[in-house]
């Protein structure tokens, strides 16, 4: 099970690009890149497995807004 970018930024009550800042300065929940082919166009391919995401939310003392 995992979380895409924007999920991630619905349950956290932020906006997708906040997210997206975050991975690129090495914070936040660990991630993997799905490669392109066979993902529809537009998709996300950057995946948050949730048990790292919650493990993340418990060490920075985070709840989440929509979980």
């Amino acid at each position: 099970m995992y979380l895409t970018t924007e999920q991630l930024a619905a349950r956290w009550g932020l906006k997708p690009s906040t997210i997206k800042s975050q991975r690129l300065r090495n914070q936040g929940p660990s991630y993997y890149t799905v490669p392109r082919f066979g993902l529809p166009l537009g998709e996300s391919r950057v995946r948050y497995p949730i048990a790292d995401v919650l493990a993340f939310e418990e060490s920075n003392s985070i709840t989440p807004i929509n979980p």
